[in-house]
């Protein structure tokens, strides 16, 4: 082989790798949560495994708070189903709802490895964010047994 082809082939090497490096950066963002619709993935706590309707929500109790993002931003519980928000990251997040109720009130900011936990026992949608990070957001869907 010449110096020519060396180099050719050596630049031809370098544009793959650099190909592969941008694949794989762009496969890591298309499976963070799209902070605007907030989608979600989860499993129930009488389950398992994981679950998903074709809509994207996915039955469980446990909600992961990690790399700034919500691991199951839309799940869905049967009524008086306890959920547990896990902190992952080394910042602080609370879980604050849209609109509180007597059940699901505003936590306090809590660590890693910290959780909060709410029964929830009344039939509906409820919608949370984290007041630190706003973008960070989700819903729990409650119904009947």
């Amino acid at each position: 082989m010449n110096k020519e082809s060396l180099g050719k082939t050596m630049v031809v090497g370098v544009v793959v790798i650099g190909l592969v490096a941008a694949a794989v950066a762009f496969k890591g963002t298309e499976n963070s949560t799209d902070h605007s619709s907030g989608t979600m993935r989860g499993m129930n706590d009488s389950m398992s495994d994981t679950t998903s309707s074709p809509s994207g929500i996915q039955e469980t109790n446990k909600v992961s708070y990690k790399g700034f993002d919500v691991e199951q931003p839309k799940i869905r519980v049967k009524k008086g189903t306890t959920v547990t928000w896990t902190n992952e990251d080394s910042a602080k997040h609370d879980v604050t709802p849209t609109t509180e109720t007597e059940e699901f009130k505003t936590s306090k900011l809590f660590g890693k490895g910290e959780t909060y936990s709410v029964t929830f026992n009344t039939v509906g949608t409820y919608s949370y964010y984290c007041s630190p990070h706003p973008y960070m957001k989700g819903t729990v869907e409650v119904v009947e047994s």
